[in-house]
Order: C-alpha cells, then sequence, then structure tokens
C-alpha cells in the first residue's frame, strides 16, 4: 500500500482566509504549512489512494472563499512497513 502526498496551494478570498483555514483544518489528512495574508496557504494532502486525493482536492476548491486550487506537487509514498527489505 502506499500512500498519496500532495502539496497545494489553496488561493482563497483575503477577507476569508480563517474561514477556509477552519474549515481545511476539519478536514482529514490536510495540513496547513503557511499563508500570507493575501489568502494563499500552502497545504499538504496525505492520501491513500488517488481517487481520494481527487476528490480532496475537488472538495478543497469548492469551499466557500476559495478562489482556486493548484497542486504543485504529488508523491507516492510506500506505506512504512511495507518497503522491501535488501
Amino acid at each position: 500500500m502506499t500512500i498519496n502526498i500532495s502539496g497545494i496551494v489553496v488561493h482563497a478570498a483575503p477577507q476569508k482566509i480563517d474561514e477556509v483555514r477552519a474549515l481545511l483544518e476539519n478536514i482529514p489528512g490536510v495540513e496547513i504549512h503557511g499563508a500570507t495574508e493575501l489568502g494563499k496557504m500552502v497545504v499538504t494532502l496525505e492520501k491513500v489512494n488517488d481517487q481520494e486525493t481527487s476528490d480532496t482536492f475537488e472538495h478543497i476548491s469548492k469551499l466557500p472563499g476559495v478562489l482556486s486550487t493548484a497542486m504543485v506537487y504529488h508523491h507516492f509514498e510506500p506505506e512504512e512497513g511495507n518497503s522491501p527489505t535488501h
């Protein structure tokens, strides 16, 4: 099994950034790493498969106050304990 790790930039309306931040913090597997006063946030998603990643990305893009989302990084990481031993 692998873990999908994605880095996204979420651009929220500046007057809605606190509301968008609160909504993002309630989504499992989502972590906010930084934000600007202009409403841009650096966010990571950790999901178990492509479908969950895609669904979460789409959900975030439809949150009230979100102006745009952009995926800037995507990586497949073997789940701990599942990597081959040498």
